[in-house]
């Protein structure tokens, strides 16, 4: 903890809020507690905060954090086929099937993620201010003239040249222990899904006793327990390891481009020195607002009652750039949060400044490391879904027959030079750039010409580059294909957790099949399907090199699909739902008196 301002005889300490201490409220535990990054969704999300503070979204202990993938060898029990929808080399690049020898698996970090107000989630940073005297007493929010946070990246320091190969070696070792744990929580859930058959339920059950067999104490709690100290070990390991080379984070402050302003202003990474990290402000570094959290004085049991509570808005984008036109934040790099508030001073206030004094200032604690999703980041987007309604062609002929033409293209395209291809035989002709052109287009025209494009194209990019894995990422109703075969209904209730590689993987009617029985009716199966899915008729797709592992997940999505059949009036039938249930942090009550005021 930095330390704190001295007024009036008094420390003041700003910690996190009192409801996410690890003992509400108890002072010994609020003492060392950083500023919280609480969790929303919907855009009302302040005015829900200010009502209940502490009603917050929860976590998700693989959504919510950085997702990195762990690469083990691809030694399936199918000799020469390659268990991943992807093929890797040894560096994790992509490689011809023949070459490849490794698959990812998905390791959830530490390291959390906070996703973009376009995705329907947004975040608040929450602080609360103290004396640090006994009984931990608040300051009321009087005695504070400027408050405020700031977000500073972190970067690492390496001055002792040690190669990132040298590096990757020693975070793999973490990333394997991620992956492992990854999977035995998944085993745990088929295990327990009441919606899965019996048999599937059993194998996994079976499994588990075999796993847990290997533990002290042969037990799966025991296991689980087991490779959780296994990784937080190596990952305390790897943080020494990092100390021992001399591998430090350095801290930086954005600072806007004087006389730029705007969301959209240039401005630079600065760094910061540890002195500078928690001296007063830095002149011209970027600073965004804290607000007080002030309850109705008549809700006595409001989160914020007899509390001083700040909070700010976590901003996520921004228009901002440096000079090299890199962003200002982006979702590769790593921020942490600190905020401040600043004393009145003793001596008579500036009228209208802000701060309106040079009291001394209080840092808190930095916050907990986080990066920003990207913008097209596929989990995130899930959570808005887009409806796009495609014009109806019937009533664009009853319309295009009423009004003269050009009246109902209202999207103008100015051309200095017109590009119009000519047409000859269903191919381009050869063609020359033509003068000064104006053409007008429909809104509808244009959706249409680009939805049909996009149909046109993607078998083709599919197909040359042989990403079946892309298919799973498009889901039609009607669908293309019916599941008219028993081993798509055996797969459509198989979650990932089961390895489809091994000798006995799945029952198909009843019956279980081999690792190598499967991969036959896989491979005759999907090949049908993606041809028909795509409609290109040109050439069957090589799934040779691909074990069960690899085309199941395939399969998968295309009996999802093909359950979503019309209904008997020919409508079609609601599409499933994508947006995944909001769940909200338990209300916990203090187990400490408020303290007295300061």
């Amino acid at each position: 903890m930095v330390a704190a301002a001295h007024t009036n005889g008094a420390h003041w300490r700003l910690v996190g809020p009192w409801y996410r201490w690890p003992r509400p409220a108890l002072p010994e535990d609020g003492r060392v507690a950083a500023p919280t990054i609480q969790k929303f969704a919907g855009n009302d999300f302040v005015t829900a905060f200010l009502a209940n503070p502490q009603h917050s979204l929860k976590y998700d202990p693989v959504i919510d954090v950085v997702n990195n993938h762990d690469l083990v060898a691809a030694a399936s029990p199918m000799a020469g086929k390659i268990s991943t929808l992807f093929a890797l080399n040894s560096k994790g690049a992509p490689a011809k099937p023949a070459d490849a020898k490794f698959r990812a698996r998905l390791a959830p970090s530490g390291l959390r993620k906070l996703y973009q107000p376009t995705h329907d989630r947004h975040y608040i940073v929450t602080c609360e201010l103290h004396c640090d005297e006994p009984g931990f007493p608040h300051v009321i929010r009087q005695r504070v003239c400027q408050s405020g946070f700031v977000m500073r990246r972190r970067r690492s320091s390496n001055p002792n040249g040690v190669t990132a190969a040298q590096i990757e070696t020693q975070v793999a070792i973490v990333r394997k222990a991620e992956a492992d744990l990854y999977e035995l929580d998944t085993l745990a859930m088929t295990a327990k899904d009441s919606s899965l058959t019996v048999g599937l339920r059993a194998k996994a059950q079976k499994r588990q006793l075999e796993l847990a067999a290997t533990a002290t104490p042969p037990t799966w709690d025991g296991l689980v327990a087991q490779h959780r100290s296994e990784l937080a070990k190596k990952r305390a390991d790897l943080q020494a390891w990092y100390k021992s080379k001399g591998i430090t984070v350095a801290i930086d402050g954005w600072f806007p481009q004087p006389g730029g302003g705007g969301a959209d202003a240039r401005g630079q990474w600065k760094a910061l020195s540890d002195e500078q990290q928690v001296a007063d402000i830095v002149s011209g570094e970027q600073v965004y607002p804290l607000y007080p959290v002030i309850p109705d004085p008549r809700e006595l049991q409001h989160d914020a009652a007899g509390r001083t509570i700040y909070y700010g808005v976590v901003p996520t984008n921004d228009l901002q750039h440096d000079a090299q036109g890199k962003p200002h934040f982006d979702d590769v790099t790593t921020y942490e949060i600190r905020c401040f508030v600043r004393a009145h001073h003793a001596c008579p206030p500036r009228i209208g400044k802000t701060p309106d004094c040079h009291g001394a200032l209080t840092w808190s604690a930095a916050s907990e490391a986080f990066r920003l999703a990207a913008p097209f980041d596929v989990l995130g987007a899930a959570n808005r879904p887009i409806t796009i309604k495609m014009p109806d062609l019937r009533d664009l002929a009853a319309q295009a027959a009423t009004r003269p033409r050009g009246k109902l293209s209202p999207v103008r395209f100015i051309q200095p030079q017109h590009l119009s291809p000519k047409v000859k035989g269903n191919t381009a002709d050869k063609s020359s750039a033509g003068g000064e052109a104006i053409c007008s287009f429909s809104i509808p025209l244009i959706t249409i010409i680009a939805l049909f494009v996009l149909n046109l194209f993607l078998p083709i990019v599919v197909f040359i580059f042989q990403l079946w894995f892309l298919l799973v990422f498009r889901f039609c109703i009607p669908p293309q294909i019916s599941a008219d075969l028993d081993v798509d209904a055996a797969l459509a209730v198989t979650p990932p957790g089961i390895d489809l590689d091994v000798n006995f993987a799945v029952d198909v009617s009843g019956i279980d099949q081999t690792a190598a029985q499967l991969n036959a009716l896989l491979s005759l199966g999907m090949s049908d399907h993606i041809q028909k899915d795509t409609g290109y008729h040109e050439e069957a797709p090589d799934l040779s090199g691909l074990s069960n592992n690899a085309l199941g997940p395939l399969d998968q999505s295309f009996a999802d699909a093909a359950s979503l059949q019309p209904n008997a009036d020919g409508t079609l039938p609601a599409p499933p739902d994508v947006v995944p249930p909001l769940v909200y942090e338990d209300k916990v009550t203090p187990v400490w008196p408020v303290g007295a005021v300061k």
